[in-house]
């Protein structure tokens, strides 16, 4: 289904996505979530996007708010602005749809959009899958599916570039 659109088609609410994962549904289409901060978009999370977008017809992101990458990843973060990131995942073109969130964790999305597969990188393996988000996700019949990307293609390996380390 992908397509390359500006942020302001490719964004939507949760009641949004909800109707349409709905709709998608009776078509027999399946779901894929993922979501993170993605603060500076790069080659590993391009790679973990295709590989994600394989696992089903409609790939949906959800988008840390400012205010929730500064409570994860501490003062002076995010490194780029909401609107910068969602320009930017939104010329991601296997990205169906993009949403933002300002929780701790994506359990109500995960509730209300019940997808077929919750994507994360498989470097979750040992920090684990938040257990909330485990359970919604098999309660509703779906599966997490842990991907490989290599691990030196990260955020932190490049702010630590950056900043000469």
């Amino acid at each position: 289904m992908s397509s390359a659109l500006p942020a302001s088609e490719k964004q939507r609410s949760l009641d949004e996505l909800a109707d349409l994962a709905q709709s998608y549904r009776r078509q027999g289409k399946t779901l894929v979530w993922t979501n993170g901060c993605f603060e500076i978009l790069h080659a590993g999370h391009i790679e973990f996007f295709i590989k994600a977008a394989r696992l089903a017809d409609v790939f949906i992101v959800g988008v840390n708010s400012d205010a929730s990458v500064e409570k994860l990843k501490g003062e002076g973060r995010p490194l780029t602005t909401l609107a910068e990131r969602m320009h930017v995942l939104a010329a991601v073109e296997c990205v169906d749809y993009l949403t933002v969130f300002d929780a701790p964790n994506c359990a109500t999305w995960l509730e209300r959009l019940q997808p077929e597969v919750y994507a994360k990188g498989l470097h979750h393996l040992h920090g684990g899958i938040d257990p909330e988000e485990r359970a919604i996700v098999e309660r509703s019949g779906g599966c997490i599916a842990l991907i490989a990307g290599d691990p030196a293609k990260s955020t932190a390996n490049i702010v630590s570039k950056i900043r000469g380390g």
